[in-house]
């Protein structure tokens, strides 16, 4: 096992990249080690070439470890080049990432310079014309971006440095080394061009409306909101998405904003129902002197599977989903709530409430099979019940106040107590019986083992 990288305490302890990990233990005690993660170094790196776009619109990804940005035209919106590094090296020292900034006339300097130069307290920027050529030429030849065996080569040779390489003919050069040097020695120097393939931000989804008239009546508002709706539905469907919280932005004249959001229980670009969820909301907007642009975006959206429409095939959930939707508009997200199945069989744990959630998947089936009430009282009740013959319930007992005389009787189900829980003693076995009265009544009963006492615990229809 090697190290892959050290961070700065490290290198002070004289750890470098490549060293086996038995040789930087037997250097260091107490040394923290982690797992190298190529993949998510990557997508991280990924991430943070998204964010440098605050400030520069051209920003890549350089190898395994750097970022390079085109700052032409940028640098004056930070007071300048170094007001520009002050500003990044601030916020990402504050996220914890460790960097080393360059600025320099082309991106082979920019990459030498932030890796190679010396002293470590050297302004990071490099000057102009022949200054930053003199300052490259002091660097080890592995600012040249070469591979390391041609490295090897020039050192076996005794060119160590830029500038000694830069000295040599370049005829003697390209016929012994090849033509990497002499495009590298081209490109830092800015006689090739070397292009840089940005980021590609990813899509936002978004749309906006400016208005020639002010608006400010409701009717208006809602007319607009339908538009921008169905050009930005129009987008999400064309990229097989769906929007899951939608922000509706309304700029007054007077400079202000007011934003309205929706929130979706499930991925839609059904614009008709997206205009009813804004349509309980938009009458908080006070226009004032009117509303001169509005923009709609998607914050968040998921990718929206097809589904069956039609052919006798009601089980997309779309009529749920659109029901519970205007339920959290109206009363709140936390209001709208759903039973959920326990794993347990005791009935008064079998379900539980939470929010509702229709992208969870549900569950198969309940650990039971046998019938269950449609209601279940809160706690069971006792009831007043005559002696009832062995193995068999009650024939007429008496509950909330009404007699009622025994029919026919299903039973007896035993539920036995959770043991592995630690319940026995809350909760004995019961034996459960499902009767009907003669007026047609039907009742869930039970009894504890050993107990004389009789409970009703849930109605059927």
């Amino acid at each position: 096992m090697r190290l892959t990288a050290v961070d700065e305490a490290a290198a002070e302890e004289g750890l470098t990249p490549g060293m086996t990990l038995a040789d930087a233990r037997a250097l260091t005690a107490g040394l923290f080690v982690a797992e190298a993660d190529p993949r998510a170094d990557a997508a991280a790196l990924d991430q943070l070439v998204l964010w440098c776009r605050r400030f520069a619109p051209w920003a890549a990804m350089d190898g395994a470890d750097g970022i390079i940005l085109e700052i032409t035209g940028c640098a004056h919106l930070f007071d300048g080049e170094a007001g520009l590094i002050e500003d990044a090296m601030r916020r990402l020292l504050v996220a914890g990432v460790a960097v080393r900034p360059a600025v320099a006339d082309t991106p082979a300097a920019a990459w030498a310079w932030a890796r190679f130069r010396r002293p470590q307290g050297a302004s990071p920027i490099l000057p102009a014309g022949d200054a930053a050529r003199e300052r490259l030429a002091l660097l080890p030849t592995a600012g040249l971006r070469l591979l390391e065996e041609t490295v090897e080569a020039l050192h076996r040779v005794g060119l160590r440095s830029i500038g000694e390489v830069m000295r040599m003919p370049r005829a003697p050069l390209v016929t012994r080394y090849g033509a990497a040097v002499a495009r590298r020695l081209d490109q830092l120097q800015g006689r090739e061009a070397e292009p840089i393939t940005p980021r590609a931000a990813p899509p936002e989804w978004s749309c906006r409306a400016a208005f020639l008239e002010p608006l400010s009546r409701r009717e208006d508002l809602e007319i607009a909101t339908a538009r921008l709706l169905a050009r930005l539905c129009a987008v999400l469907r064309e990229a097989g998405r769906g929007a899951r919280r939608l922000e509706l932005v309304c700029c007054r004249v007077d400079a202000t904003a007011q934003r309205l959001a929706i929130g979706t229980s499930r991925p839609s670009h059904d614009a008709p129902h997206l205009l009813r969820l804004f349509r309980e909301k938009l009458d908080g907007i006070e226009p004032g002197f009117g509303i001169e642009a509005m923009a709609l975006a998607a914050a968040a959206t998921d990718r929206l599977e097809a589904a069956q429409a039609g052919f006798a095939d009601p089980a997309d959930g779309t009529d749920l989903a659109q029901l519970v939707d205007r339920l959290r508009g109206r009363a709140g997200a936390a209001a709208v709530r759903e039973f959920a199945p326990r794993d347990t069989h005791i009935p008064e744990r079998e379900a539980a409430l939470r929010p509702i959630d229709l992208t969870r998947r549900r569950a198969a089936g309940g650990l039971c099979c046998a019938p269950r009430p449609i209601m279940l009282l809160d706690r069971p009740e006792p009831i007043d019940a005559a002696p009832p013959l062995p193995e068999a319930p009650p024939l007429r007992f008496r509950w909330r106040g009404r007699s009622y005389e025994v029919s026919q009787f299903e039973g007896p189900e035993r539920i036995a107590p959770e043991w592995w829980r630690g319940g026995a003693t809350d909760s004995p076995a019961r034996d459960y019986y499902r009767i009907e009265a003669l007026e047609g009544c039907r009742f869930w009963i039970f009894r504890g083992v050993g107990d004389a006492s009789w409970y009703v615990h849930g109605l059927f229809a």
